[in-house]
């Protein structure tokens, strides 16, 4: 699927969150995280004294703990360059989206990551381990910003001026066999200019979370049985196996046109259950399984579903709550709907380490429904992640396309025998 939007919003309840990094995939091949960003001084009426001498430019990048690729403690190195290209503050970007950026990097840093570390942080709700990064960046690009701020010009108070100029800051992975996330709206991730006047050392901080973030995620899978899939929202089926990968908008699609067929022999049934499921998934390894898996609706022609007319509202409505409209299960899906479950919430397949496999999600209401309704079938679905969220993670999954299964348990009214 295209148009996977990664730009961060900063709204209520969705994960705001910047990938950088690669790794190699066994199953998926390479996957590679970019991450773009403006900057905005977190003061404009802060004033630089005359006399004031410029000292250093740093950018901090505070991690929130995910990460994804190699096991153990490894040395990841990142670039910080200047982006050449404006953003345009009402567009939206996604993991496709390219941004022209200068090649010569503004700055470069090492940093050893611990996986385990991370990975029991982001597991601890209780966690307050702070773990940054700090890039000294160009002394020449760090004056030019210096003798930028002035709280009486419209040029550096008014952002859609300063923009033009401080275009913002791409982040590129180097050397890397990790992904990891930065929090842009962390207090810990700052740009921040030092200066001192006298023997009294200043600061003036830019922040990364005012105007755009978005990760840019590439994956390359030329040597892998996933090669031929090139286009976006195209039907490709690989003799064995299937695979959903969040960041790079893979899903597997299903289709339930063999359910239509067999209703279509029964004049009324009652469904007293419906039972999805995926056993035998490949194992872990160092690439966790996203931990739920949903279900949402797809077109004909392999676009989500969304509400966009009055008849779609109306068997909205009338599905009496077996479908769950898309901000509830992704942000990036607004208006999409989603297979709700028998208790009118999102249907979720939750992975489980124990047995290896995804469900049991129960829809038995949705089934029912979709009965109810053969004159508006609705057949195709995508299975995908819900958490870690779709875009802002690259978790993947893999397996026989012969495991997943759907049992219906039906009951045929009894009809009396005639003379």
């Amino acid at each position: 699927m295209d148009s996977l939007r990664t730009m961060n919003l900063g709204l209520s309840g969705e994960t705001n969150r910047m990938l950088i990094g690669s790794y190699t995939d066994p199953e998926l091949g390479i996957v590679r995280a970019e991450s773009y960003a403006q900057i905005a001084s977190s003061n404009i009426s802060t004033v630089i004294q005359d006399g004031s001498i410029f000292d250093s430019l740093v950018l901090q990048l505070s991690y929130d703990m995910y990460t994804y690729g190699s096991a153990g403690e490894t040395v990841q190195e990142f670039s910080v360059h200047e982006i050449t290209q404006e953003l345009n503050n009402d567009s939206s970007y996604f993991s496709t989206s390219n941004v022209a950026y200068d090649p010569t990097p503004l700055g470069i840093q090492s940093s050893a990551i611990n996986a385990e570390l991370f990975n029991k942080e982001l597991e601890d709700t209780d966690a307050d381990t702070v773990i940054t990064t700090r890039i000294k960046l160009d002394q020449t690009y760090g004056e030019k910003l210096f003798g930028f701020v002035d709280p009486e010009d419209e040029n550096y108070t008014n952002f859609k001026l300063f923009k033009s100029e401080f275009k913002g800051l791409a982040i590129i992975p180097q050397s890397s066999d990790k992904i990891v996330g930065v929090s842009p709206n962390n207090v810990n991730t700052v740009l921040t200019l030092y200066y001192h006047f006298g023997d009294t050392p200043l600061t003036l901080t830019f922040n990364l979370s005012f105007g755009i973030n978005f990760s840019k995620i590439t994956p390359d899978r030329s040597s892998t049985d996933l090669a031929g899939l090139n286009q976006y929202h195209t039907d490709f089926s690989p003799a064995n196996n299937r695979y959903i990968q969040s960041g790079t908008s893979l899903v597997t699609k299903l289709d339930f046109s063999g359910f239509y067929e067999y209703i279509d022999t029964l004049s009324n049934i009652i469904i007293n259950s419906a039972e999805l499921s995926i056993d035998d998934v490949n194992p872990e390894g160092d690439l966790k399984n996203p931990s739920s898996l949903v279900l949402g609706m797809l077109t004909d022609n392999n676009r989500f579903k969304v509400l966009k007319t009055e008849q779609d509202s109306i068997d909205y409505v009338n599905s009496g709550g077996t479908l769950i409209i898309g901000a509830l299960a992704n942000p990036n899906l607004p208006f999409s709907l989603f297979a709700g479950s028998d208790q009118g919430s999102l249907l979720s397949l939750a992975y489980s380490t124990t047995n290896n496999s995804y469900g049991v999600g129960y829809p038995t209401l949705l089934f029912q429904n979709l009965f109810n309704q053969k004159d508006k079938p609705y057949p195709y679905w995508a299975l995908m992640p819900v958490s870690q969220p779709f875009s802002k993670s690259v978790n993947r999954t893999v397996f026989s396309k012969d495991n997943i299964k759907l049992k219906i348990f039906y009951t045929l009214p009894f009809i009396e025998p005639t003379e």
